[in-house]
């Protein structure tokens, strides 16, 4: 796995993508502190964070949620794909096996984009903190009576295990996608297949009617647990089934002619 994640390192598209993880995050922060020098509107640094979607048109939000596992494609998922493009995947399979060689390229497609996420993640909520200290503001969330509403109660009494838990939550969902680009690409080794067919599984999930995965990423919301947790058991069913499925379809496939 050690030399996965070298090569992922020594492509340039694929570092250019983890930075552009990285970065994207910080259009809303500076967004909001602008705000602030402007408005003198300081806000609760965790509520000013990256995930609670508070700035204005979300444009963060949507370009790095909504497109997520193209970026994870291009940083790592499609990487089956190039094995079998210059015959690198029959020098790898021989060393290794088959499904030790499976097994390695789904962990390194989970851990990356998962790690990825959570760096970018961890240094929009650092810098929040450091750019809102001792902020109050926070759109009447902690103010307002959440009788009823456990999540909500919870978030009020525990701000930053709530947030936390939201962001170890999206690298979970993150790591996922990443594993599900590649499984599908051990099926059709095509980027004309696989990458509108991943973005395919991603988005119907995004605009499901009434229970959008974009619900389970954002934290001090109206939602409580009977909304949020049978988003997050589908999400993480469908997104855990599909690399599973593939992966033994795959590995009985090849061992049936071999």
């Amino acid at each position: 796995m050690s030399s996965n994640i070298f090569r992922i390192y020594k492509n340039k598209r694929s570092m250019i993508v983890f930075w552009l993880i990285v970065i994207l995050p910080l259009i809303d922060q500076i967004q909001l502190f602008i705000n602030k020098l402007k408005w003198d509107t300081n806000y609760n640094p965790y509520i000013a964070s990256f995930l609670t979607g508070v700035s204005e048109g979300h444009i963060g939000q949507i370009l790095l949620f909504w497109f997520l596992p193209i970026y994870l494609l291009i940083l790592c998922s499609d990487d089956y794909i190039q094995d079998v493009q210059n015959g690198y995947n029959s020098i790898i399979i021989s060393k290794l096996g088959k499904k030790e060689y499976i097994k390695t390229k789904l962990l390194t497609s989970f851990l990356f984009p998962a790690s990825n996420m959570f760096i970018a993640l961890m240094l929009n909520l650092m810098l929040s903190i450091i750019l809102f200290w001792k902020g109050t503001y926070s759109l009447d969330y902690f103010e307002t009576d959440w009788t009823g509403n456990a999540l909500a109660l919870f978030s009020q009494a525990y701000p930053s295990v709530t947030y936390i838990l939201f962001l170890l939550n999206v690298c979970l969902i993150t790591g996922l996608a990443g594993t599900i680009g590649m499984s599908i690409s051990f099926i059709y080794p095509k980027r004309s297949i696989v990458y509108p067919l991943t973005f395919f599984i991603w988005f119907i999930q995004i605009v499901f009617h009434g229970s959008s995965l974009i619900s389970i990423f954002q934290p001090f919301t109206e939602y409580g647990f009977p909304y949020v947790l049978p988003i997050l058991i589908r999400t993480i069913i469908v997104f855990t089934l599909i690399p599973i499925f593939i992966y033994f379809f795959k590995v009985k496939k090849d061992e049936l002619h071999s």
